[in-house]
């Protein structure tokens, strides 16, 4: 994972991320427009679990579309990826979510909710507000980004406005806002597997956008001792420097 990648390849890994992940983007929100949105396992549910679902497909479309678009129209990166980890861990956290699709297919004990029906409500309840709000901030961090956005593990123009005055990652703190809420709302063993998974390979991937931004940005350090990891940082003064 740590070889260095040969000029072909780097170059092969832009083009593929600017032409062909916007289009699987592109894919993905057309397929998310397509779903019946019926609730979980597609079938009729109570309506909190409808609510949530609903959220969750309005939210992901949006997502999608805009992350397509901003795919498309990124500006070319400083630093390119410069190993195969930089390109292989981003894609396998970008599309994790379609191991959620196989949830479905698992035993009907693992998708069975682990709450008794009297905690279902609350919790779907619980989860439907970390579902809605988890997007809006990650779209709010990826608007921010605009033609800085990328997949992989690159350099462009360091942004530190909007959300990057509080948080380094806000939209990764959308993600897991939301996966969490997924896993709360759902309660099933299949989820509380995946989820936590999930997260992990998110908070590690922002790990090495770190690292590679400490190694080309001075501005970049700077900004980590006055912000918070995924959390913002509310015991030190932030935020209006970095204006």
């Amino acid at each position: 994972m740590s070889l260095l990648l040969n000029r072909k390849t780097v170059l092969a890994a832009i083009f593929t991320e600017r032409y062909v992940l916007s289009l699987v983007y592109l894919y993905l929100a057309w397929n998310e427009f397509q779903k019946p949105w019926l609730g979980w396992n597609g079938q009729p549910a109570t309506e909190a679990a409808l609510l949530v679902e609903t959220s969750r497909h309005v939210n992901r479309l949006l997502l999608f579309l805009f992350t397509a678009l901003l795919l498309l129209l990124a500006r070319r990166a400083a630093v390119p990826p410069r190993n195969l980890k930089d390109i292989v861990l981003p894609l396998a956290t970008t599309f994790f979510n379609i191991l959620y699709s196989v949830v479905t297919r698992l035993p009907a004990s693992l998708q069975q909710s682990l709450y008794p029906a009297s905690w279902q409500l609350p919790f779907a309840i619980t989860g439907f507000v970390f579902v809605v709000i988890g997007p809006l901030i990650a779209l709010w961090g990826i608007l921010w980004l605009g033609r800085s956005f990328g997949i992989f593990v690159e350099v462009r123009k360091v942004i530190l406005g909007g959300p990057y005055r509080w948080v380094r990652h806000p939209m990764y703190l959308g993600w897991i806002c939301m996966y969490a809420g997924l896993a709360l709302a759902n309660g099933s063993t299949a989820y509380l597997i995946l989820v936590p998974i999930h997260i992990f390979l998110l908070l590690y991937r922002a790990r090495l956008e770190e690292a590679r931004l400490c190694e080309y940005s001075p501005e970049y350090r700077e900004h980590m001792r006055r912000t918070g990891f995924i959390f913002p940082k509310f015991n030190g003064p932030h935020g209006r420097q970095n204006a």
